[in-house]
């Protein structure tokens, strides 16, 4: 297989909105792989891979465990996990208790640019919390691309505005034009026509 691009969705406080704005309009047979980072409480069973699942005719999966990373699949994080993904395979680790932050965002995006360079797409949507600055930084590093939602738009703007203070994304938009944007890099990238549902 030919190589492919890995979406990154960053979110926290508010991200659902937005995670389903976008996925729903992304086609279902894509040259890359996406990958949900929500901050999730560690002490409940999340379902975010159930709900997501209705947004989108690519099979989503919750990552419980190693595994290979292939395009066309939607990959959403596990409570009380931290990801990072190398030589094309995603790898779990517990969150530890010493780590109050919840740093996912910024360990996922910076191995993400590492290992997929300029096919890293990072995204900001809706937080409450600073996370993904550091990643964003990495993925520009490779010349990958960063958009971070509107914070007009947010539900809780203050993480994609402290990445705007902090940081020069390449696209500043709304959900639905991230969805667009994204269309657009893939198909700029892709030797492979991207058909839509």
């Amino acid at each position: 297989m030919g190589s492919f691009n890995v979406i990154g969705l960053g979110s926290s406080a508010g991200g659902l909105s937005p995670l389903k704005e976008i996925l729903s309009r992304l086609p279902n047979k894509l040259n890359a792989a996406v990958v949900v980072v929500q901050h999730l409480p560690a002490m409940y069973e999340s379902n975010l891979d159930r709900i997501l699942s209705k947004y989108t005719a690519m099979p989503v999966i919750k990552v419980t465990k190693n595994a290979h990373i292939e395009p066309g699949i939607v990959y959403v994080i596990a409570e009380g996990k931290f990801m990072t993904v190398k030589n094309r395979c995603l790898t779990i680790r517990k969150r530890l208790e010493s780590e109050k932050i919840n740093k996912a965002i910024d360990i996922f995006f910076t191995a993400m640019a590492n290992d997929f360079r300029e096919r890293s797409i990072g995204v900001i949507l809706s937080g409450a919390g600073f996370d993904g600055i550091e990643g964003a930084h990495e993925i520009e590093r490779y010349d990958g691309l960063v958009i971070v939602q509107d914070p007009e738009t947010a539900q809780f703007p203050l993480m994609p505005s402290a990445l705007i203070a902090n940081d020069h994304p390449d696209y500043i938009l709304t959900p639905k034009d991230i969805a667009t944007k994204i269309i657009e890099r893939i198909q700029k990238q892709s030797s492979n026509k991207i058909q839509y549902p």
